[in-house]
């Protein structure tokens, strides 16, 4: 190798799609985010090879993410971005996300939200059925969306966005976008668990899994995680967990890889 030769580091745009899974994880991440946002006419932007930005002005800060697609080693060459696009958007904080280490944003305003860990499941594995009292419909309407909104609200919890009254996330439009699937999990025709997924490329990505406080220890949150990887099993299927629930996501053959790097960003 010649002395000026840069180094490959295996991760960003110049390593080809299906390289290694942290660089598609990050890639197929940022692009989902972007066609969500664009279905629903929200602000978005993609510094190619860097980052991609969308914003929905909501007051949960996952639906304002910005997605890194290479790992940086100084704060100057991300935070500029990021305060430009967000800046006076709206009150509400944004999510910066990272499955590299980041240098520490602390001291340009962020604040550490954590480092969940990233989990990938094997293709083709088998599936569990659902416990037969669940009813897992995928969300094709308005009724459906409802359904949807108000489940992962009530059940994550999301308490920005309690008490629910109406739809804001999961507007007609956004069926439209592409690879996304959603469904809800009913017990007499109640709706108590729902999920999401991405289908991208390389990765089936997991999303917005939550089961209602009440119910919860039944096997519904296993199920409906169960029903979005069907969605296409002979893709590998990755999430980013909380440590509460990676002991479900475990039962199902999901192992931890790396842990991300989550930070909040206020508004300036």
């Amino acid at each position: 190798m010649a002395d000026d030769q840069e180094l490959e580091s295996g991760y960003g745009p110049r390593a080809p799609t299906g390289d290694n899974l942290c660089n598609d994880f990050q890639r197929e991440t940022a692009r989902s985010y972007v066609a969500l946002a664009q279905t629903r006419g929200d602000a978005n932007e993609r510094i190619e090879g860097v980052v991609s930005m969308s914003d929905a002005a909501s007051p949960l800060p996952f639906w304002n993410r910005a997605v890194l697609e290479q790992p940086i080693t100084a704060a100057d060459q991300i935070v500029p971005a990021l305060r430009a696009f967000y800046a006076d958007r709206s009150p509400h904080p944004f999510l910066f996300d990272s499955a590299w280490p980041t240098p520490d944003l602390r001291e340009h305003g962020f604040t550490l939200m954590g480092h969940p860990p990233l989990m990938v499941r094997a293709a083709h594995a088998p599936l569990p059925q659902p416990p037969p009292e669940l009813r897992i419909v995928p969300v094709k309407d308005a009724a459906g969306a409802r359904d949807l909104e108000q489940t992962l609200i009530d059940g994550y919890p999301a308490p920005q966005l309690q008490p629910f009254t109406h739809i804001t996330m999961f507007t007609p439009a956004t069926f439209d976008a592409p690879g996304w699937h959603h469904f809800v999990g009913y017990v007499d025709d109640r709706p108590v668990a729902a999920g999401s997924c991405s289908v991208g490329e390389r990765l089936l990505r997991v999303e917005n899994i939550a089961t209602l406080g009440d119910v919860r220890g039944r096997g519904y949150g296993l199920a409906i995680t169960a029903a979005t990887i069907g969605v296409d099993p002979a893709k590998p299927a990755a999430l980013v967990a909380s440590d509460l629930g990676r002991p479900i996501y475990e039962k199902l053959g999901f192992a931890a890889m790396l842990r991300v790097t989550y930070w909040l960003g206020l508004r300036s």
